[in-house]
C-alpha cells in the first residue's frame, strides 16, 4: 500500500472527510497523523514549543509474534519464530535503556505498563520478567500501577499464568472473540470456546486484580441473541472488564465476510444491546468500547486517550510512542529489521512528527472523545485559552446532530453520539490532519527510513 515513509505523509483519503450523519469505518487511536522522516536525536532536546500537560506516564511492549494468525487483525505481526524471542526481548531491554536515558524520562511517574501483540503471551514469564525489573530500575513506577498482559487464549496454561503474577503482573486480558464456535470459524479463527472458558477461570482462580476479555460482534449473519449468549458468559465466569468490537473487514478487505455481515441498522442495535445490558449488571463504559466494573477499569487506555492524555513510551517492532516531549514516532515494523538496528546501535525508528501548537490543541479533544467526555476547563489550563472559542463551530455541529451535550465545563458524548465516536474524534482533527487515515501495522512491515541514526550519539553525552 505504502512504498515509502513520504507515501505515509502525503496520503489522502477523500472517505476522510466527514458527512457527519454518516458513520466512519475507520478507528481514531493514534494522533497526529502526518508522519514523516524523523530524526529521533530531537527527542533528546527540550521542546518548549507545545505545553506539556502530564508527567505521568504509560509504557508499552509490542510483541508482534504470533503462534496463530487471526484473518482480521490489522495490527503489526507475523509468525512466530521461537528462535528470536531471546535476542528480541534483549533488543527491547537495550531499547528502553536508551529511552530511560533521556533526562526528561526521570521525570515520568508510570500509571500502566502493557504488553500487547501479536501475541504478547509468546513469550515466556522470565522474559516478561526481565523487561518489567529494566522498567522498574529505570523509570518511576507507580504503586498502583497497572501491570497487563495481553493473551491468547490457546497459548497460556494455569501455571504460566502463576508465574505471570509472580513478577508483579496484576491484569490480564484474554482475546477471546466469541464463545460460539459458528462465529469463531466464520473467521477462521484458532480460539477454542472451552478452552477459553477454563483459562479465564484459571486466571480468576489464579488472583489476578483484574481479568479482561475481548468480545467481537456483527459476525456473519450473528443475531442479538448470540451476542446476548456471549455476554451472559462473560458474566458467569465473572470477569471484571470487557471490550467490545464491532467486527471490521475493512483493514483486513474481507470481502465475503462484509457481504455476509448485518446491516449498520443492526450493528446499531448491537451496539445499544451492550450499553443496557453492561449498564445493568454494574458495568461502566470507560471507553468506547471499554467497559468495567468500578476499580477495574483500563489505566492504559485512560492513559493514552482521557484529556488531558499522558506522556507514553512504546518499544518494540511496530510500537508508536504516541506521547513523548511533544513528539509522535513508529518503529521499523520487521521484527528481523528492528532487532537488527537496535543490536547496531541503531535508533529503530521508521517514521514520526514534532507537534505543532495546533496538534497539541486538537489531540486533546480528537483523542478524549473516545472516554465519552473532555475536560474544557483543564484545556484552558493547559493551553490558556477556552475551548469554547476556539472550537465554537465543531461544538454547534455535533450538538445539532445530538452527539454532545456541554455541562459544568465538561463535553459530554451522549448515548446517540456514542455510535459515532469516530466522526466525532474527526471533527476536532486539525487541517493538516483531516483526510488522514489512521495507520495499520499490517501494511507497515516493508517500510524503512529514509535516514538512520545512531544512538549512541546521546547515550555518550
Amino acid at each position: 500500500m505504502y512504498s515509502t515513509v513520504n507515501d505515509i505523509q502525503n496520503r489522502f483519503d477523500r472517505k476522510e472527510i466527514l458527512d457527519l450523519g454518516k458513520r466512519v469505518d475507520c478507528y481514531t487511536w493514534c494522533y497526529p497523523l502526518r508522519l514523516g522522516d524523523f530524526n529521533p536525536l530531537e527527542v533528546w532536546k527540550k521542546n518548549d514549543s507545545v505545553p506539556m500537560n502530564s508527567k505521568q506516564a504509560t509504557l508499552y511492549v509490542h510483541v508482534p509474534f504470533c503462534k496463530f494468525i487471526c484473518s482480521m487483525c490489522p495490527f503489526t505481526h507475523e509468525p512466530l519464530k521461537p528462535q528470536n524471542l531471546d535476542l528480541y526481548v534483549d533488543s527491547i531491554i537495550k531499547e528502553i535503556e536508551l529511552y530511560s536515558s533521556n533526562s526528561l524520562s526521570k521525570e515520568l511517574e508510570v500509571s500502566s505498563i502493557f504488553f500487547g501483540g501479536g501475541t504478547a503471551s509468546v513469550l515466556s514469564p522470565k522474559h516478561i520478567d526481565s523487561i518489567l525489573k529494566t522498567m522498574k530500575s529505570r523509570f518511576d513506577i507507580l504503586s498502583d500501577c497497572d501491570i497487563t498482559v495481553e493473551c491468547h487464549p490457546m497459548t497460556v496454561g494455569k501455571d504460566y499464568l502463576a508465574s505471570l503474577k509472580a513478577c508483579g503482573v496484576n491484569r490480564v486480558t484474554f482475546g477471546v472473540q466469541s464463545f460460539n464456535k459458528e462465529n469463531i470459524d466464520s473467521l477462521k479463527l484458532h480460539q477454542i470456546p472451552f478452552k477459553s472458558i477454563k483459562v479465564i477461570k484459571n486466571a480468576l482462580e489464579v488472583g489476578f486484580k483484574t481479568v479482561a476479555i475481548d468480545l467481537m460482534y456483527n459476525f456473519p449473519n450473528q443475531k442479538i441473541e448470540g451476542l446476548a449468549q456471549d455476554i451472559n458468559m462473560a458474566l458467569d465466569l465473572g470477569v471484571h472488564s470487557i471490550s467490545f468490537y464491532a467486527l471490521d473487514p475493512e483493514v483486513r478487505e474481507l470481502n465475503k465476510v462484509k457481504d455476509e455481515q448485518n446491516s449498520l441498522e443492526t450493528e446499531k442495535e448491537m451496539f445499544n444491546y451492550i450499553f443496557d445490558k453492561m449498564k445493568e449488571t454494574g458495568f461502566i463504559q470507560v471507553a468506547q468500547p471499554d467497559y468495567a466494573l468500578p476499580g477495574h477499569e483500563n489505566k492504559q487506555i485512560q492513559d493514552l486517550w482521557q484529556s488531558p492524555q499522558c506522556q507514553n513510551l512504546s518499544f518494540g517492532a511496530g510500537a508508536f510512542s504516541e506521547s513523548f516531549n511533544g513528539f509522535t514516532w513508529a518503529n521499523v515494523h520487521d521484527a528481523d529489521e528492528y532487532i537488527s538496528m537496535i543490536q547496531n546501535r541503531k535508533f529503530p525508528v521508521l517514521m514520526g512528527k514534532r507537534w505543532s501548537y495546533d496538534d497539541a490543541l486538537s489531540r486533546y479533544p480528537a483523542l478524549g472523545v473516545r472516554c465519552l467526555n473532555v475536560d474544557m476547563k483543564k484545556f484552558e489550563d493547559i493551553f490558556s485559552i477556552k475551548f469554547q472559542d476556539i472550537y465554537k463551530y465543531e461544538i454547534a455541529l455535533l450538538k445539532s446532530y445530538d452527539y454532545i451535550d456541554i455541562k459544568d465545563n465538561m463535553l459530554i458524548v451522549t448515548q446517540k453520539g456514542k455510535f459515532f465516536i469516530d466522526n466525532i474524534s474527526k471533527c476536532f482533527f486539525s487541517f493538516s490532519n483531516r483526510g488522514k487515515t489512521q495507520l495499520w501495522g499490517c501494511n507497515l512491515r516493508e517500510l524503512r527510513p529514509k535516514e538512520v541514526y545512531d544512538f549512541g550519539q546521546v547515550l555518550n553525552k
